[in-house]
């Protein structure tokens, strides 16, 4: 990482950026009824050539997806080659899209110096038939059929294929594919470490050709330098020529990266070799199908052995831009040597901080490695998407009429951290923020970069609104990037002692335009309340939050004006910060214009703990003071509103806006004295509604000065819910919806529509937003970690003796503090084993239940029942569930965590 900020090194040149799921996503949909998983299934994946990226398994590529590596399987059963994980469609799975497969993730490095993963790969002929046909029969709410439920993996009947990856340097890569039988007998197997071009040259861009792929008089691989597409918008990447070898006897099979079209579709082939060559080749016999001249776009070598039970076999590779006349001369030494500093990186964390706990640190070694293979490569320039290829079908003209030519600017072409690499594979707005908080520390750089990189003139529309996700750019997901921005700065600043004033100030530009767009959220509310829409929490309602009603009624949210109240908070923080800094070096010009947005941003976020927590404005309130909780609001078009009386997140979300300041930073500004605020309110305006609804905001006897959307008051009513062990309280962590309604659900009619909701501790019930999220009842990491960082917010100010029952009839009273590390330790426990038992997290009858050697393999699930702490939903979701790894960090000690 050194060599890469000060000696201009590029070591994230390459990487595991290849992505795990091409096929089925929007941007390679080209159907007229825009059904992206029926227009490119899995059985098109093998045979047909994507347009905006490439996929395979444990993949390895540079940042621009040039040229790609991944290896292939064959257990000589299947019908076709394991080239890619496979998984269901949504329409095929009775809980969306699953992938169906055992696979982990074990070590990887910020500057992929080394890497490590493994796949499960049945001997007998993997079940794709029968896991289609088993969940087909499924309803909503029934149990996925699983692969462990086949038996393909009962006994050990498995191979075990280990992927590793070492860089000598940043442009030099070995590669060992490590393949061991755990079954008691001898099994076939076949390798195809394979190397392939990205089909480029079809697309009509000038100047792009086809090149293929030779081999050289000593038996490697020459691919010739390659001209791409680049980054920036009408711009062409230069790609250097690189050597492969493998050290397996020379059997080399070429194709070219395009479509089989005539299996597909009927049509005549462009090309007489195509993309599915090597599983027609190798798995049907079909000695025609690949190129005799040893030459073309993809290649691979066939390596063959049968395995002796408990053994393992070898087969190593190389990549490199230079050629190499004896290539695995150092091949052991520089993988042992990059294994060992990878560990030693990640043990040095416990190091600083004299702490010593191997289970603790075997999960936080999983979900920072988890974190970087989940770093991938993604492409879509969306007017191009919306326009056609030259020379291509063109796209469907409804396009053009659908909400996508709003983006028709958004160009991408970058590596994110993906919230799940196979189930979620785009960025993900919201998601997205935590990605960046927990690679913090991680990759500062990188972190900095994904909080940033959705507000560029790339993404970002002519109204300044950040795209949401590929299926939605125009979804509305909570306003998260100024908190990211200002937490990626503190831990950034703590862990390295060095404040980067700069970017914040780059960071507050964007944040502005952003700030600016959200603030006309409220137009369509009739008040200063803030329209927010689905906001990321899906099914959480028994209404969709994001269109009115058929009787013209709207949902008025608990949870919109708080979610801007947490944006305009942390904008705050970071005015303030710059603020301080122009003072400190003089600079007078940024020190009047921070000062103009701290005066803004105080008064905005007045308004808007006022119009959550004042009757005055509109008759009635989120705020229910019989129960003690804020609820969703059902306005009705003649202007009555009545209570969606569901105990849910969206309740608790306005605790997390909450921020407060030490009296130097009074020094810095006197805006922020928001006792004087006040005291001039009350001389112009006397006491009413709106000073009695901000009258908790000020300093009290910890000498901080309290911004919160919640009174301690009130916060005290709503912990009596959020601490009750029948309610949000689990064994591991804060429910996403009250235990309540298992046995009391929730049903209200709206124009002869009855709508329903149930506490659902796992598997979404309903198929709203496509039915494989649940927020009806799971545990959910990132909400809780918000929660976690209110609640220590608030004990900074209120202190030791601010006491609040924890849990809810227990007895028993904590102050904020200690509850907040408590709700840390139950989040933690998902992941930690209890006297020789398996961690909460694991499934029953999954593959890590089965098999004994689970210590250092985890899975970061999407989310957590809310009863048994099960994990559920997508299973490497390191994506957000990473912020885990900031919760150790926290208990080991690091200050800002």
């Amino acid at each position: 990482m050194h060599s890469s900020s000060v000696d201009a090194v590029d070591w994230h040149l390459w990487g595991t950026y290849l992505p795990d799921r091409q096929w089925g996503t929007v941007r390679e949909c080209y159907a007229e009824d825009g059904n992206a998983w029926k227009a490119f299934p899995h059985d098109h994946a093998r045979s047909r050539v994507y347009r905006w990226g490439e996929d395979g398994l444990f993949g390895w590529t540079d940042r621009n997806c040039h040229l790609c590596f991944a290896p292939a399987f064959w257990n000589g059963k299947d019908p076709i080659l394991k080239e890619r994980l496979f998984g269901l469609a949504n329409h095929e799975g009775n809980h969306g899209e699953d992938v169906k497969e055992a696979y982990f993730h074990i070590l990887n490095t910020p500057t992929y110096s080394y890497a490590k993963a493994l796949y499960v790969y049945p001997i007998s002929e993997y079940p794709y038939k029968q896991l289609l046909t088993e969940n087909a029969k499924l309803s909503r709410n029934d149990q996925e059929f699983e692969i462990e439920d086949t038996g393909v993996l009962n006994n050990n009947n498995v191979f075990h294929c280990t992927i590793e990856y070492a860089k000598d340097y940043f442009d030099d890569t070995f590669i060992r594919i490590s393949v061991k039988n755990l079954s008691s007998s001898p099994a076939y197997i076949a390798v195809l470490p394979t190397l392939w071009i990205r089909n480029s040259w079809k697309w009509g861009y000038p100047g792009i050709y086809k090149r293929n792929i030779i081999v050289n008089s000593d038996g490697s691989l020459f691919v010739p330098e390659l001209l791409g597409p680049g980054v920036q918008r009408f711009s062409q990447d230069r790609f250097p020529a690189h050597y492969f070898y493998c050290d397996q006897p020379n059997n080399w099979i070429f194709t070219d990266n395009e479509s089989n079209c005539e299996l597909l579709f009927g049509t005549t082939n462009a090309e007489p070799y195509t993309k599915d060559a090597f599983h027609r080749y190798l798995v049907d016999g079909e000695k025609q199908a690949i190129n005799p001249d040893l030459e073309g776009t993809k290649a691979a070598m066939i390596c063959e052995n049968t395995i002796l039970a408990g053994d393992t076999w070898v087969v190593n590779c190389r990549l490199s831009s230079k050629s190499h006349a004896d290539p695995f001369s150092e091949s052991a030494t520089i993988l042992a040597r990059r294994e060992e500093e990878a560990k030693d990186f990640y043990s040095s964390y416990q190091r600083i901080k004299n702490f010593n706990s191997s289970e603790d640190l075997n999960l936080f070694v999983a979900a920072s490695s988890g974190l970087l293979w989940s770093c991938k490569y993604y492409e879509l320039n969306l007017y191009r998407w919306l326009k056609g290829d030259p020379g291509q079908i063109a796209p469907p003209q409804s396009r053009w009429h659908s909400d996508y030519r709003n983006w028709k600017y958004l160009h991408a072409h970058d590596i994110f951290v993906m919230p799940d690499a196979w189930e979620y594979p785009y960025f993900c707005k919201w998601d997205l923020m935590f990605h960046a908080v927990a690679f913090a520390d991680l990759d500062p750089a990188f972190a900095k970069k994904q909080g940033s990189i959705l507000r560029t003139s790339r993404y970002v529309s002519p109204q300044a609104q950040v795209p949401a996700y590929e299926w939605a750019f125009s979804d509305v997901d909570p306003p998260l990037a100024s908190w990211a921005t200002w937490r990626i700065f503190t831990i950034d600043r703590n862990h390295t002692g060095i404040p980067d004033y700069n970017f914040l100030q780059e960071s507050m530009k964007t944040l502005l335009l952003e700030y600016g767009w959200w603030s006309n959220r409220n137009a369509r509310t009739d008040s200063d309340l803030f329209d927010g829409g689905f906001l990321g929490l899906d099914n959480i309602s028994p209404f969709d939050r994001r269109y009115p009603l058929s009787d013209g009624s709207r949902i008025e949210q608990a949870d919109g004006t708080a979610w801007m109240g947490l944006l305009t908070l942390y904008m705050l923080k970071i005015v303030v910060a710059l603020k301080q800094r122009a003072i400190a070096v003089q600079h007078n010009s940024n020190a009047y214009f921070s000062g103009e947005l701290v005066q803004r941003f105080v008064i905005s976020f007045m308004h808007s703990v006022s119009s959550l927590n004042s009757e005055e404005e509109r008759g009635y309130l989120n705020w229910d003071s019989r129960d003690g909780f804020y609820y969703d609001l059902l306005r009705r078009p003649d202007g009555t509103a009545e209570h969606i009386r569901v105990r849910s997140l969206t309740g608790i979300i306005p605790l997390l806006a909450v921020q407060s300041f030490s009296s130097s930073d009074l020094d810095v500004d006197r805006n922020l004295d928001m006792d004087n605020q006040i005291s001039l309110y009350l001389q112009v305006h006397g006491i009413d509604d709106y000073s009695l609804s901000i009258a908790h905001l000020g300093c009290y006897s910890s000498g901080r000065y309290l911004f919160a959307m919640v009174s301690p008051y009130r916060l005290r009513r709503v912990c009596r819910w959020l601490f009750d062990e029948s309610e949000f309280l689990s064994p591991y962590g804060v429910r996403s919806l009250s235990k309540f309604h298992e046995s009391n659900p929730f049903s209200m009619n709206v124009a002869g529509t009855t709508a329903f909701l149930q506490y659902s501790p796992a598997d979404s019930p309903v198929a709203m937003f496509g039915g494989n999220s649940n927020w009806r009842g799971p545990v959910w990491m990132p909400i809780n970690y918000l929660l976690i960082e209110a609640l220590r917010e608030y004990h900074r100010v209120l202190g030791d003796d601010f006491l609040v029952e924890y849990p809810t009839f227990s007895g028993n009273s904590f102050n904020l503090g200690y509850i907040a590390n408590d709700l840390e330790a139950r989040l933690i426990s998902l992941f930690q084993a209890d006297s020789g038992k398996k961690p909460p997290f694991v499934k029953s009858n999954s593959y890590l239940d089965n098999y004994n050697d689970f210590e250092n393999l985890y899975n970061f699930h999407e989310y957590f029942n809310g009863d048994d702490g099960t994990g559920v939903g997508a299973s490497h979701q390191t994506g957000w569930t990473a912020v885990v790894r900031r919760m150790l960090l926290h208990r080991w000690g690091f200050s800002g965590d």
